[in-house]
């Protein structure tokens, strides 16, 4: 991180802090933390990765930033060559975007069951039973989706009750 934010020009000071090039900036106020875990200004709220400061500052894309610093710094770059690594590419940057979307669609579902689950159990209500038996299941599975959302994801039977959970959801109280 300190090499990256050096190649733009700046020079962070001995505890890792120098002027913010994202605001006006008088006093130092962007944090160059040690061992490639990032930047951070606490004025204006900037963070990031490397990759992420170079783009911003050099106003490119993140793509176009990891190719300027993996030359600057000899680093070699593979990228996919035949038609099948491209497709291959391709499909893993689909699959992702498909696990994202699935994990915080169920997250919201799993965190709206939560809250009907302790409504229940505090009215002691007719799903008060309900709320007793799958709290703590549905708590641990707000915790993995947030965690581990693709490990869910591939999940069959995760995935399979999450689904009756927001059917669950949607005719709770009809």
């Amino acid at each position: 991180m300190r090499q990256a934010v050096e190649y733009c020009g700046l020079k962070p000071d001995r505890r890792g802090l120098c002027l913010c090039p994202f605001h006006p900036d008088r006093h130092p106020s962007l944090k160059i933390y040690p061992d490639g875990k990032g930047f951070y200004c606490f004025t204006c709220g900037a963070g990031g990765d490397p990759i992420t400061f170079v783009a911003r500052y050099r106003e490119i894309s993140n793509a176009a930033a990891a190719r300027e610093l993996a030359a600057a710094f000899s680093i070699p770059l593979q990228t996919p060559v035949s038609y099948r690594e491209k497709r291959e590419v391709e499909r893993t940057a689909r699959r992702r975007k498909e696990t994202a979307a699935w994990a915080k669609r169920a997250g919201i579902y799993m965190k709206v069951y939560r809250g009907l689950l302790c409504d229940a159990i505090r009215e002691r209500n007719e799903h008060f039973e309900e709320g007793l038996k799958n709290l703590t299941w549905a708590e641990y599975m707000i915790e993995q989706l947030e965690e581990n959302p693709e490990q869910v994801y591939k999940d069959r039977k995760a995935v399979k009750k999450i689904g009756t959970i927001e059917e669950r959801v949607n005719h709770w109280y009809l």
